[in-house]
């Protein structure tokens, strides 16, 4: 099997998990381009962050409209609008609001607004490098999670303790060891730099990623 990466923005970078074979590695890239150039040729990169954004219109994009019908309320609001293409450009969230409100006729979150950085790194690179031999595949943690629980969404918020329990309790389903597989990054970084969340939603991302082709879907169905 390909080397499959499941990814997670944190504050120190990227954090995520990687899959050679047998053999389950984690780390911390400062930044996607270098966490990119590490992988061998025909690596599978699942990743938390939007791809592929909208040029204008109030709509947004389709995946995230399905995205937050299935988790319904009230886990569907961790799914937010991904901003317009030309927010990328933005020095200020006050520019970035305008930008939003010209392009699509709607305002930017202060949360939408935060992972910019993050969102024009993964999609500049992307652009830039079309012909790349690492496949890079959007998810989302809360919706890998639906499809883990049988299409069921997770009844508490992912930071609170309910939360991080039955998470686990998914995960357990597919890796026995899932306790010592969070623990031990939770024991290198610091929580500043990485959160127990991050871990989760990079190992779940890992999860899906794994899955055969088959198995795999996506909203909509058949993308444009």
């Amino acid at each position: 099997m390909a080397t499959t990466v499941g990814v997670d923005g944190c504050k120190a970078g990227w954090f995520y998990f990687r899959r050679d074979g047998t053999s389950l590695a984690y780390g911390v890239a400062s930044d996607f381009p270098s966490l990119i150039k590490a992988l061998p040729a025909g690596s599978r990169v699942f990743i938390d962050i939007p791809i592929g954004l909208p040029d204008h219109g109030p709509y947004g994009r389709e995946c995230d409209i399905l995205a937050r019908k299935y988790l319904g309320r009230p886990r569907g609001s961790s799914v937010f609008p991904a901003p317009a293409y030309a927010v990328l450009s933005a020095g200020s969230y006050a520019e970035a609001k305008q930008l939003s409100v010209d392009a699509t006729g709607k305002m930017l979150s202060q949360q939408a607004f935060a992972i910019v950085p993050k969102i024009r790194e993964v999609n500049v690179y992307l652009a830039s490098n079309l012909h790349s031999e690492v496949a890079v595949r959007e998810v989302h943690p809360e919706v890998c999670f639906w499809a883990l629980n049988g299409r069921q969404p997770m009844r508490h918020p992912k930071k609170t303790t309910p939360g991080y329990a039955e998470r686990l309790n998914l995960l357990r389903k597919v890796i026995a060891d899932v306790e010592s597989v969070i623990q031990a990054p939770l024991q290198a970084y610091r929580r500043k730099d990485v959160a127990r969340d991050d871990i989760v939603d990079a190992l779940v991302a890992l999860v899906v990623g794994c899955a055969a082709d088959e198995q795999l879907r996506t909203f909509p169905a058949s993308p444009g």
